[in-house]
């Protein structure tokens, strides 16, 4: 979980220093609130539970900031988008839960957008401003990828995937929140980019990774969160 903070971003990056809240992750604000609140179980819609609508148009808001900053493909985008507004008026309507909206970017959390998330995030933060060469980058994307894959289907165990993290990033040891460091040096990124590396064969992570679809993952994991609960009928009314 990333520590959110009030920032304007452009193209995802921090590149202010004084940016207290966003600290040492460089990231896009919109980007780390997205994931803050996924991560932390929507304590924006717990917070606002009296206040439903103004609620729903609060998070729904952040929540495609947060997608926008991620620079996905224009059809995928609008899917989620189009996701989001139907989650968020179902809540209004009252035809789902307050624990169903949370339980659904509980299961969001826990699928395979946050390790593709990070992917991305990584490569834009460090690689694509990096010295490395063209053909350097390009290893290093598909190595990331299968990072990030082997992440996703555990192949690559937690502790060894922390491991490869820490290189770049300190975890708070009472929320579990990673703050990325500012900048890395072209000898710390291809360090990482090895331990990555070395990470996904040791799995034996396939040497071809396809890019995620984020649209299909995110209706994935919201049919599935749908499924798992019953209508809902223990939230309490307002």
């Amino acid at each position: 979980m990333y520590q959110p903070d009030n920032a304007t971003m452009d193209h995802g990056l921090v590149e202010k220093k004084g940016c207290s809240g966003c600290q040492k992750v460089l990231l896009g604000c919109g980007v780390v609130l997205l994931i803050f609140l996924i991560a932390g179980g929507l304590f924006i819609w717990w917070l606002t539970a009296n206040f439903r609508r103004i609620g729903a148009d609060f998070t729904t808001k952040m929540l495609k900031q947060g997608m926008r900053e991620l620079q996905l493909p224009d059809d995928q985008q609008t899917r989620i988008f189009q996701r989001i507004d139907q989650i968020s008026q179902q809540f209004k309507d009252e035809e789902i839960t307050l624990e169903q909206v949370g339980h659904i970017f509980e299961v969001i959390g826990e699928s395979p957008l946050m390790p593709a998330g990070t992917a991305l995030l990584v490569q834009r933060t460090y690689l694509d401003k990096s010295g490395l060469t063209e053909a350097e980058k390009e290893a290093a994307r598909l190595s990331i990828r299968r990072f990030a894959r082997g992440t996703i289907e555990q192949s690559i165990p937690e502790e060894r995937s922390n491991e490869v993290l820490d290189l770049i990033s300190t975890k708070d040891s009472q929320d579990n929140s990673r703050q990325f460091e500012e900048t890395l040096t072209d000898a710390q990124l291809r360090l990482f980019i090895a331990e990555a590396k070395k990470a996904a064969d040791e799995a034996e992570v396939a040497a071809e990774i396809p890019e995620i679809n984020f649209a299909d993952e995110f209706d994935k994991a919201v049919d599935e969160a749908l499924a798992d609960l019953p209508d809902g009928d223990s939230e309490e009314k307002p």
